[in-house]
């Protein structure tokens, strides 16, 4: 079976040869990651440093206790209707509905990936690895 040739760094004016699984040769493989990497940290302290604000509600006695009595009374998922539930999620996000924090009719009760599939569906959560 032919061997396939490697492809070009798709850095502007390079010509040379990428590195097996990049588009990019050493030299700019080597750059991309770095930038990359000062990008992730800018990004991680910025939603670290909020983090304690949009957490706090989550660690009050109130929630864990209106959380966990929600799910005592809904066991399965209400969402697929078959796995267990293991989130109490809000209907309405909590972001843009505070008042309805607390509200039984806007909570239900998810299993972890219904929850994930969700979450994503309403443009809560991101599908980046």
């Amino acid at each position: 079976m032919p061997v396939r040739p490697p492809r070009m760094c798709s850095e502007a004016a390079c010509g040379k040869p990428s590195v097996a699984g990049s588009h990019r040769c050493t030299k700019h493989k080597a750059l991309a990651d770095a930038r990359r990497e000062v990008q992730q940290k800018a990004a991680h302290k910025d939603y670290n440093s909020r983090r304690d604000d949009s957490d706090a509600f989550y660690k009050t006695e109130r929630w864990k206790k209106l959380a966990a009595y929600y799910r005592k009374c809904h066991p399965v998922c209400e969402e697929c209707d078959s796995a267990a539930s293991d989130i109490t999620d809000h209907i309405k996000a909590r972001k843009t509905h505070p008042e309805l924090s607390l509200e039984w009719d806007n909570l239900r009760a998810l299993c972890r990936p219904c929850h994930n599939r969700v979450g994503e569906k309403v443009g809560l959560t991101s599908n980046r690895a």
